[in-house]
């Protein structure tokens, strides 16, 4: 009897202990349904997320890359009569702007892409008109703007072609070599500055209504440029062959018509950084850019500039010449424009005295001799000569990308020509002060 009870208890609990690991067995698969419920929700809703702020590309074969900056300044400025304070941007060339750029690989060594670079050219204080930003108008609203649009086709030992609306062979080939850190913000045109602002005669508004922008006048573009005389994107094609050694060379051709040709050169010689680049340019379109001044224009456009930075100390300096032949080139006034030149050279340190980054402390400075416009030759001015003093402190804020400066800047300029009257001869000085960033994304 004893023996079989022990053996059906034995069965009772062999049957239970069955129940229960099937019991734990279904709750451990339920608890597991449930994690796995849980942690596959959370996924989902982190790809739908990831899906709703990335960028969409058309099809899988072209990559896509959306990059760009935004910089705005702050400038209060003294014309020796009025002061006041703006906030402008840094354009038409180097303002706030988003491009995207492609590129799929056709074969080895061989590829294509394209780069379109929209701009944000509200507060331009650069171009001109009406609404232009002087002393008695603080805003200017471009909106954006189309830069570049072009596609490439690019091998790795033939080179590269590009075609549409790009930057030419030789732009900015002297300004692009300052390697300091602060070409953007700062050099030899007048791209973030104030062409536009009415230079004084003894405390008031030149009654001519002769501006800065008037004796730092470039013809090939027709714009008070200042230095980089044929900078602006236009419609072309362009060739650049490979980088050998540091060196490489481009040419570029142009509608009604134009055409460029440059060579560049970048590398480190004996411990110093080193940049080079040069340039020549032939304009012949009347147009251009700016409103149209001539009649005829034939102008030829020479720059060279260079860059030097000792490592260890980072002590720089950054020079850039160019040189404007004018002389086949007729106004609408019927008087032939005069050819000009300018110079310009900035000189520092550039070290990382902290850990935000790099700090660049500068001065520089730049004479226009003779960039007289149409406004400054109707006025019968036959020479000039315009100086700009500055200098200013950048930091670099590398966990941010980002730049933070403050710069000065003090303009003076002297006229002459006999039939020039003495409210136009006597030109008071003007000085800005502009504190700024410019962010990368």
């Amino acid at each position: 009897m004893k023996h079989h009870v022990s053996t059906a208890s034995r069965l009772i609990l062999a049957g239970m202990a069955a129940v229960f690991g099937l019991a734990a067995a279904v709750v451990s698969r339920a608890t597991a349904a449930d994690l796995d419920g849980a942690c596959c929700a959370d996924l989902e809703e982190r790809i739908a997320e990831l899906e709703a702020t990335a960028a969409r590309k058309g099809n899988r074969k072209v990559s896509l890359t959306i990059s760009g900056y935004v910089a705005q300044e702050i400038t209060v400025w003294d014309d020796g009569g009025e002061s006041n304070a703006y906030i402008h941007s840094l354009g038409p060339t180097q303002a706030t702007h988003f491009k995207f750029n492609g590129q799929a690989t056709i074969m080895p060594g061989w590829t294509a892409g394209y780069m379109l670079r929209i701009q944000d050219l509200t507060g331009n204080a650069f171009t001109g008109g009406s609404d232009a930003i002087n002393q008695v108008n603080d805003t200017k609203n471009d909106d954006l703007n189309a830069q570049m649009a072009f596609w490439y086709l690019q091998s790795e030992d033939l080179g590269k072609v590009s075609v549409g609306k790009l930057a030419h062979a030789a732009k900015s080939a002297a300004m692009f070599t300052d390697l300091s850190g602060t070409q953007i913000i700062d050099n030899y045109t007048f791209l973030a500055g104030f062409p536009q602002f009415t230079i004084r005669s003894g405390g008031d508004l030149n009654p001519a209504g002769l501006t800065w922008g008037q004796l730092a006048f470039c013809y090939a573009q027709s714009l008070p440029l200042g230095g980089d005389c044929n900078g602006i994107v236009m419609n072309g094609v362009r060739y650049d062959t490979p980088t050998i050694a540091g060196l490489s060379v481009s040419a570029s051709w142009g509608e009604d018509d134009f055409w460029e040709v440059a060579g560049r050169y970048a590398g480190e010689v004996a411990g110093f950084k080193l940049a080079l680049g040069i340039g020549y340019s032939e304009m012949h379109d009347e147009a251009t850019t700016g409103a149209a001044v001539s009649s005829q224009k034939d102008t030829q456009f020479f720059q060279v500039g260079g860059y030097a930075q000792h490592l260890a100390t980072g002590f720089f300096v950054h020079a850039a010449y160019g040189h404007e032949d004018n002389n086949d080139t007729l106004l609408l006034n019927g008087r032939r424009a005069e050819n000009g030149e300018h110079w310009y050279v900035k000189a520092g340190i550039r070290r990382a005295w902290t850990s935000l980054g790099a700090t660049i402390v500068y001065g520089d400075f730049a004479r226009y001799s003779d960039q007289l416009g149409p406004g400054a030759l109707a006025l019968g001015a036959t020479s000039s000569t315009f100086d700009r003093f500055g200098g200013g402190i950048a930091q670099e804020i590398d966990a941010a990308a980002m730049t933070v400066y403050i710069k000065l800047k003090h303009y003076e300029a002297e006229l002459s020509g006999p039939a020039l009257a003495p409210a136009t001869t006597d030109l008071d000085d003007a000085d800005f002060v502009s504190v700024g960033g410019l962010i990368n994304f």
